[in-house]
């Protein structure tokens, strides 16, 4: 007699993850998962990188029939400061705001402290002597660094001595 064997040969089965979005050069990167959306388990490398551009590779746990998958994680650049005049020169009246300065860039958001703090409004009146920063966004990412502005009012005052004014 002769004995018949069946051998199955299983497919090969790929990970499939969520791809992750956009960072910006420096911000937090979570931990990749370590269980695909179709239920493979294993590990990532290289060791995440949240200042440059980087390919992973997936490596299934052993004795799944599942495939390597990769996955590139884009790292936007460093956005730099806007640019523009260190100190910009107002009329008092009209009341000069927010609205009032300006910066060349992208997206620009005007703040009253170098780092941290929230923007401020555009209808927000601007303070005589005061220092305002701006920042801008290109591709999501705001500038960690920001552009000093100092403001200062003028005020000119016509005086005349003379009692008598002369036509034109």
């Amino acid at each position: 007699t002769t004995a018949t064997m069946t051998i199955t040969v299983n497919p090969n089965i790929t990970p499939t993850f969520t791809q992750v979005s956009a960072i910006c050069n420096g911000a937090t990167l979570a931990a990749l998962p370590t269980t695909s959306t179709n239920s493979i388990t294993g590990t990532w490398s290289p060791a995440l990188n949240n200042t440059a551009t980087t390919t992973y590779t997936f490596t299934p746990t052993a004795g799944q029939c599942a495939t390597t998958a990769t996955m590139t994680i884009t790292v936007n650049s460093t956005t730099p400061a806007p640019t523009g005049t260190a100190t910009q020169v107002f009329c008092v009246t009209p009341a000069p705001t927010v609205a009032s300065l300006t910066a060349t860039g992208t997206g620009i958001q005007w703040y009253a402290a170098a780092t941290g703090g929230t923007p401020l409004a555009s209808t927000a009146a601007l303070v005589d002597g005061t220092t305002y920063y701006a920042s801008q966004t290109v591709n999501d990412c705001e500038s960690t660094t920001r552009m000093a502005v100092t403001v200062d009012f003028n005020d000119p005052q016509i005086t005349a001595s003379a009692t008598t004014v002369c036509s034109g």
